[in-house]
């Protein structure tokens, strides 16, 4: 079986595990003809770090396959800097709750401004998001059919790459020292 479908069946495996363990949670008299569910603080734990585990295997599933494309058009891979990885979580998250789909947050302004307050030094800088696609394949497939995006992916001043999902946001950031 090829890694991609492994890492798939696996993904998929523990989001069925994630569900069925709230399926089976106690249930708790509501008030308003509601259901309310008992989680277990071991419960809550354990679904957290299974969806930290698909977000990162989501991040890491992306990178690879952006250096595949940087590679076939004759460029070299980037590498995965950590803390341009924690930023681009972090807008994925930050547009995630606060409801918004842009290069320009409203919290932390700019990607450059963001890059500032994490500390992240560059000669050159990028950043790609999207929303909506449900697998690494189809964001990466997205951005390469779209000329501004597939150019940040295949700059040739890009030497580092740091990649945040959460709840259907995708982000890539991108710099080059």
């Amino acid at each position: 079986m090829k890694k991609r479908t492994t890492k798939r069946v696996v993904t998929s495996l523990l989001f069925s595990i994630m569900v069925t363990s709230l399926a089976v949670a106690p249930v708790l008299p509501s008030v308003g003809g509601g259901t309310a569910y008992a989680a277990t603080t071991k419960q809550t734990k354990q679904l957290a770090a299974v969806y930290a585990r698909i977000q990162k295997e989501h991040a890491a599933e992306v990178v690879q396959l952006v250096n595949e494309e940087r590679v076939n058009a004759g460029l070299k891979p980037l590498v995965i800097h950590t803390n341009l990885s924690t930023m681009a979580k972090d807008k994925a998250i930050d547009m995630f709750k606060s409801n918004y789909f842009s290069h320009t947050s409203p919290k932390y302004g700019s990607p450059f401004d963001m890059m500032d307050a994490y500390n992240i030094t560059y000669r050159y800088a990028g950043e790609n998001i999207a929303m909506g696609q449900k697998s690494a394949e189809e964001v990466v497939k997205a951005w390469m059919n779209s000329p501004g995006h597939k150019a940040n992916i295949l700059n040739e001043n890009y030497g580092l790459i740091g990649v945040g999902y959460y709840n259907g946001y995708w982000v890539q950031e991108f710099v080059g020292k």
